[in-house]
């Protein structure tokens, strides 16, 4: 098992079985001209942790007006980064841009019962890591998948967004999945080494870390798969997304992603473009609307 890090090309870690059984959709109600709705399937990765994070929902945001477009959506961490994202996946909708915001796992419906959101999602295992982006990466390609079948009516161009762990699912994704053709990439970085080392909001991991270090508490598998997370890592994909467009958003004050960070990945891919904001990680979304119509305007202009 340990070749997996050898692999030539990383995309392959993301390979996966396509989901042969159609998903389960239940209209929820008209809102501003936008009918809501939805999905649930079965993941075609599992994770042997909790039994609700093999389970995936969706809500679909499909425009009363033709749209032959549609955004897959992903939320940040927690509650916070969950809850917020449904602004963009309606507004795109309210701009004839059909959209599917993804729940990522151990957020809402698919974490167990009890916890917040997020809870679960991060652990300082890396084979753990490895199979958590993983699982969100192929629910992202499975939902491309069910739009080639017609679920999603008429699709001609397929964009992603991403908020946050979001971005960095994103990124992922579109490096591996040529499908997606744009994406707009929200408080998102590379380097996630650098980033456990350098980043302010990640002190008390650290913490923990000089504790493993000391002898105490160190596990086998982590020597051994001690470079894995370089298959998780969003700089590792951003050279595969060349030549397609990518717009990102990050904050001038951000302590979690720092700038660093976005520099490296805008550097990976080549194409994108940064559009610093002067605010934090958590208050970039004070400019949700400005971003938005930055996004949209990005998504339908032809180049």
């Amino acid at each position: 098992m340990s070749n997996i890090i050898y692999l030539n090309d990383p995309r392959e870690v993301y390979r996966y079985q396509k989901v042969e059984e159609p998903p389960a959709i239940r209209f929820l109600g008209d809102k501003k001209g936008v009918s809501e709705f939805e999905i649930e399937f079965n993941s075609a990765v599992k994770l042997p942790v909790v039994k609700e994070v093999n389970k995936v929902y969706a809500y679909y945001f499909k425009p009363n007006e033709p749209s032959n477009s549609l955004c897959i959506v992903l939320h940040g961490h927690g509650s916070r980064g969950f809850s917020s994202t449904f602004y963009f996946a309606r507004k795109c909708a309210q701009n004839r841009i059909k959209s599917v915001l993804l729940t990522i796992p151990f957020h809402g419906k698919r974490k167990a019962m009890g916890v917040t959101d997020g809870t679960g999602f991060f652990v300082l295992d890396s084979i753990g890591m490895l199979n958590r982006f993983r699982q969100s990466v192929v629910d992202v390609r499975t939902l491309i998948d069910f739009s080639e079948t017609g679920i999603f009516e008429n699709v001609e161009k397929t964009y992603i967004l991403g908020v946050s762990l979001g971005g960095m699912i994103s990124s992922i994704a579109m490096g591996v999945d040529k499908r997606i053709q744009k994406g707009v990439f929200l408080l998102a970085g590379g380097d996630i080494e650098g980033m456990f080392w350098k980043s302010i909001a990640m002190l008390p991991l650290r913490k923990y870390v000089y504790k493993v270090a000391s002898g105490e508490e160190i596990k086998e598998t982590e020597k051994e798969y001690e470079r894995i997370d370089k298959l998780y890592d969003p700089l590792t994909f951003g050279q595969f997304i060349y030549p397609r467009k990518v717009l990102m958003f990050n904050g001038m004050f951000d302590y979690v992603i720092p700038r660093f960070a976005s520099e490296k990945l805008k550097k990976s891919i080549g194409t994108a473009k940064i559009v610093y904001l002067p605010a934090g990680h958590g208050s970039l979304l004070v400019y949700r609307k400005f971003i938005t119509d930055r996004a949209i305007n990005f998504f339908t202009r032809e180049e």
